[in-house]
């Protein structure tokens, strides 16, 4: 199954980037994330065998059970890749405690024989995917702050029109 490693996100901050998503779309052609799917990456691991489920599980328990809630609050849009077609994402602050909280997870997945893209951590939420960022000026972005305190262990299923995130595990900060 393929996986991943995120944060999940406080309401208030869901609220504002399905604002800054909803401005986004008189201006920019692409495809949108529905607001369900708005996360921040800690860990992408791709596909993982179900037998390996209960050491990655143990190994996040880990990563996760000292870190407390964490203040996020969102930053100016982004971009990765090509003008024409690019992704479109949000930037999300979480002082030193998010890249801390990320750094910890990814030691844990090391130690416990875990394979993932190890790209340093840009905290972001991807709001479009084939964005044509080459005619026109971006809105400004809701901002908003608030506190979070899950990670999850999502499946990413790719196999049908749109990606389908399911939650296997939640781990609570704090």
């Amino acid at each position: 199954m393929r996986l991943f490693v995120a944060m999940e996100l406080p309401e208030e901050l869901l609220e504002a980037l399905s604002e800054t998503s909803a401005a986004l779309r008189d201006s920019v052609r692409g495809r949108y994330v529905a607001p369900d799917r708005f996360h921040v990456t800690l860990a992408f691991l791709g596909e993982v065998e179900g037998s390996r489920l209960p050491a990655l599980v143990e190994a996040l328990d880990e990563a996760c059970q000292y870190h407390e809630p964490i203040p996020l609050a969102l930053g100016e849009l982004g971009s990765f890749g090509r003008r024409r077609s690019a992704v479109l994402w949000q930037a999300v602050d979480g002082g030193e405690a998010l890249p801390s909280l990320a750094a910890d997870v990814r030691a844990a997945l090391r130690r416990a024989g875990f394979a993932f893209d190890e790209k340093p951590l840009v905290p972001h939420v991807t709001l479009m995917r084939a964005a044509d960022l080459a005619g026109g000026i971006l809105p400004s972005p809701a901002l908003a702050g608030g506190t979070a305190g899950t990670v999850t262990l999502f499946s990413s299923d790719l196999s049908g029109a749109h990606p389908v995130y399911t939650p296997l595990e939640r781990f609570f900060l704090g």
